[in-house]
Formats: structure tokens, C-alpha cells, sequence
């Protein structure tokens, strides 16, 4: 097998088998602050069909976050060397936000190690980057310095879980926020600020899902542009959701993965 990871992070993970007959395995790659077990209600709802192999990426969860600037090429490389180690030759990876463009990245380098692949409210950039994420990025890096992570958390979380119902997840999200590296976050954010991807032609054939929430942090048309330079793409508007939509409207991705996963490859 042919080995494309240059990495010597070690991800901590999580492994869950399923029977006979489950086909390539699944990864979920979490959001930025996020960890591996944010995946929860999808972990419940997948396992028993399909091996599911859930990271925390490097700096999130217990990953290690080792020194230095961080590029999204660098979360792939750390992929890419998980995969080896678990002699996986071909996966499909299921990402949302930061693990959206991890995933996109890993798609673009090594297409043939990918059977398909799921962004959930995850997209380059192509060209200049809108005025929304320059004034997103430049005051998550002065709240952060001025009051620190959790403060941070908890801004954010309201933004995602704003319903009363939603106080819970609200808590959580601040409470990993303040318990995550002050320098791993700030290098992740920096990673996701400088990305830049040139789809190559082979990995525009992958087969794609494209889950984009109603009120997501960049339009749904914008992701609709971006959809449209793939062969083989599903797209999927969920209702009543912001950005973490694997959380707020758990069920409903819970059935597209089911459905999409199900899919013969031939059919994607």
C-alpha cells in the first residue's frame, strides 16, 4: 500500500467494528473545538452497519498538538498516517467544518483512498476571502486574547444552540473550549484562515454529499457553486439549523449518512 502521511502525530481515536460485510470504513472528522465524541447521536446510529473510526484531531480532545504553524495539509498528513497505521487502503470520510476541509484535502491528494466523501457546512474559499470571515477570524483571535477561551466558547455556543432547550450543549461547548490549548486553537483557526485547495479532476469524480444548514455562517449558495464542479453530488438542505448541524439536527443527518453510506458505489 502506498503511503502518503509525513506525519508522526498520533491521534487518539475511536474504534467502533461492525459485522460481516460492512465495506470500507467510515471516518468523522470533527469541528474546530470539537472533539470525537461531539459525534455521538451519528456513532449510535451508524454502528452495527458500518466500522466507524472517530479521531480527535490533532490539538482537539487528547491528540497531541505539536509546536509550530499548522496547515490543513498538516491534519491530512495526520490522517493519512492513522490510515496507515490501521492498514485501512480506502475509507469514506464524513466531515464537518474544519473536518470537512481536512477530509477535502485528504479527497484531493489521494482520491483512489477515498469511496466517498460528506462535507457537513464545510467549503473552500476560491479566490478572496469574504469580508464575514475576515471580521470572524480577527475577533475570535481578540476575544480570545482579551478574555480567554471559554469566554470564547461560550460566545459561539450561543450563537449555534440559541433555543432554551439547547442550554445543555451551550455549557458543554464552553467547557471544551476552556479545556483545549489556547495555542493548539489559535493554530487550527490559523490552519482553516489560510487554507487554499486546487481541486484536481480525479477528485471532482469522488462520490459527494453536501449537507448545508439553513442558517449556516456562509450562504447556501455558495455552497451550490461550489457542488457544481462534481460529477456525483448529492446536496441536502437542513431546515431550522446553524452551523453545527450534526448536533441541532441530529436525526436528520443520521438518515442521510444512513442513506448515503448504503449507496453501491456505482450509484453515488
Amino acid at each position: 500500500m502506498r503511503r502518503h502521511a509525513t506525519s508522526d502525530v498520533s491521534l487518539h481515536y475511536l474504534d467502533f467494528h461492525a459485522g460481516p460485510g460492512q465495506g470500507d470504513p467510515v471516518f468523522l472528522l470533527h469541528g474546530l473545538g470539537s472533539c470525537a465524541e461531539d459525534w455521538r447521536p451519528q456513532i449510535d446510529a451508524l454502528a452495527g452497519k458500518h466500522r466507524l473510526i472517530v479521531p480527535d484531531l490533532r490539538g482537539h480532545g487528547i491528540s497531541p498538538a505539536p509546536d509550530g504553524a499548522w496547515r490543513i495539509g498538516d491534519f491530512a498528513n495526520d490522517l493519512f498516517n492513522l490510515m496507515d497505521q490501521l492498514d485501512l487502503p480506502r475509507v469514506h470520510l464524513v466531515g464537518f467544518s474544519l473536518g470537512g476541509m481536512v477530509a477535502l484535502e485528504v479527497a484531493n491528494r489521494a482520491p483512489h483512498r477515498v469511496a466517498s466523501l460528506c462535507l457537513i457546512n464545510s467549503q473552500p474559499f476560491q479566490g478572496g476571502k469574504p469580508a464575514s470571515l475576515l471580521f470572524a477570524y480577527w475577533l475570535r483571535r481578540t476575544v480570545i486574547a482579551t478574555f480567554g477561551l471559554k469566554a470564547m466558547g461560550r460566545i459561539i455556543g450561543k450563537k449555534l444552540f440559541p433555543e432554551p432547550a439547547q442550554q445543555g450543549l451551550v455549557e458543554r461547548f464552553a467547557a471544551q473550549m476552556a479545556g483545549m490549548s489556547r495555542r493548539a486553537y489559535l493554530a487550527a483557526l490559523d490552519a482553516i484562515f489560510h487554507w487554499h485547495i486546487t481541486l484536481q479532476a480525479q477528485a471532482l469524480a469522488t462520490p459527494l454529499l453536501i449537507v448545508a444548514a439553513d442558517q449556516d455562517y456562509t450562504p447556501v449558495a455558495s455552497k451550490h457553486a461550489f457542488a457544481a464542479q462534481f460529477q456525483h453530488c448529492e446536496f441536502q438542505i437542513i431546515a431550522n439549523s446553524r452551523h453545527a448541524t450534526p448536533l441541532d439536527q441530529a436525526p436528520r443527518v443520521n438518515a442521510l449518512l444512513q442513506s448515503f453510506l448504503s449507496l453501491p458505489p456505482h450509484s453515488k
